[in-house]
C-alpha cells in the first residue's frame, strides 16, 4: 500500500509535533474520507497486529479484529477530542475489541499462535541461533500465562512506550492498577521463566 504524501506515520519522532499527522488524519476521517483511513491503517495494521495477538492470545481473528478496530475508527473518528494522544485513543478501542473477541462463543483450538511463532521462525529466523529461539520460546510461554489485562501492560509499556498514565486511559483504570498489574505481570515472568530454565537443565538440553 503506497504512503500518502504528506503523511508518513512511520517518520521519526523528531517533528515538532508527532502526533499532529495522527489528529488531521482523524479530522480528515470525520469528514468521510478514506483515503486518511487508507493512511492510518496503513501505519496502525502491524501495531495493531502484534498488541491483538499478544491480548487475545489466537492467531484465527487477528485480521478480522484489526478490521473492526479500523471500523470503529471509521465511525466514531469525530468523537475524538485531542483529551489523549492519537493512539491511546485507537488502542483503547483495540484493548476493548479484543477482550470482546476472547468472550466470544467457543474459537476453533486447532490454530494458536504457537503455529504462527512457528512459521515465523521457519521464515523469519533461518539465521538465529539455537540459543536465540530458544529464549523466544520461553518468553512466549511464559507471556501466555499472563492474564490479558497484564499483557496489555507489559505490551504497551515496553513495546508501544506508553507511559502508565496513557494504558489507564485506554485500558479505563486508575494508574496505580496499571501499575500493579505491571509488577505482578513481572513477578511472574520471573518466575516462569525461572521456572523453564531449571526445567530445561534438568531435561539435559
Amino acid at each position: 500500500m503506497p504512503a500518502i504524501k504528506g503523511y508518513n506515520l512511520d517518520r521519526e519522532k523528531d517533528a515538532e509535533s508527532p502526533d499532529q499527522d495522527e489528529i488531521d488524519l482523524l479530522a480528515r476521517i470525520a469528514q468521510g474520507d478514506e483515503i486518511a483511513l487508507e493512511c492510518l491503517y496503513h501505519g496502525y495494521y502491524s501495531r495493531l497486529l502484534r498488541f491483538i495477538s499478544r491480548i487475545t492470545g489466537r492467531a484465527d481473528r487477528i485480521d478480522e479484529v484489526v478490521n473492526e478496530v479500523m471500523y470503529v475508527v471509521w465511525q466514531k473518528a469525530g468523537t475524538y477530542n485531542q483529551s489523549c494522544r492519537p493512539s491511546t485513543w485507537i488502542f483503547g478501542i483495540a484493548y476493548n475489541k479484543a477482550r470482546k473477541s476472547m468472550q466470544k462463543s467457543n474459537f476453533d483450538k486447532t490454530e494458536s499462535l504457537d503455529s504462527m511463532a512457528g512459521d515465523n521462525i521457519q521464515f523469519g529466523l533461518q539465521d538465529a541461533t539455537l540459543q536465540q529461539l530458544e529464549m523466544q520460546n520461553w518468553l512466549e510461554t511464559a507471556f501466555a500465562l499472563l492474564s490479558p489485562e497484564q499483557r496489555a501492560v507489559v505490551e504497551l509499556t515496553y513495546f508501544h512506550g506508553m507511559h502508565y498514565s496513557e494504558i489507564g486511559q485506554l485500558m479505563t483504570c486508575p494508574e496505580n492498577t496499571v501499575k500493579t498489574r505491571m509488577y505482578h505481570a513481572r513477578k511472574k515472568l520471573a518466575t516462569i521463566l525461572q521456572r523453564l530454565e531449571n526445567t530445561d537443565l534438568a531435561s539435559g538440553d
